[in-house]
């Protein structure tokens, strides 16, 4: 495991933190954000341990999907949850409209938390 690696998974699990952090403290459309990024980095571990070097979101994206979805080395229900929390975190950061209000929020930390265990077991980091 690479030193690399391991700092993803540690921003990943310091964004979650942070999202639980800001949904106890009445704050769930940035929650909705943190808990996007904890996938995010969570995924580009995945991928930096097999050497896959992409940055911009929707690379992470489709090389996440192609290189571990398509191939069934994880489940395609991990790859669903990374682009709704995208979808979730743009509506939080852009969308004046609509409010990400705090069962949504719950909800995605619940998804958050199984998705950053999932590429742990997956890389076999406790």
């Amino acid at each position: 495991m690479t030193e690399e690696v391991l700092k993803y998974i540690e921003k990943a699990e310091h964004a979650l933190k942070v999202a639980e952090t800001l949904i106890e403290s009445g704050y769930p459309s940035d929650a909705a954000s943190k808990i996007y990024y904890s996938m995010f980095y969570a995924a580009q571990a995945l991928l930096k341990s097999e050497g896959i070097d992409v940055v911009k979101h929707s690379a992470v994206e489709s090389a996440f999907g192609y290189h571990f979805v398509k191939s069934g080395r994880i489940d395609p229900k991990y790859h669903r949850m990374l682009l709704d929390a995208r979808k979730i975190r743009e509506i939080a950061d852009y969308d004046i409209q609509e409010e990400i209000v705090e069962p949504t929020a719950s909800l995605k930390i619940d998804e958050g938390r199984a998705f950053l265990s999932a590429i742990k077991a997956f890389l076999d980091i406790s």
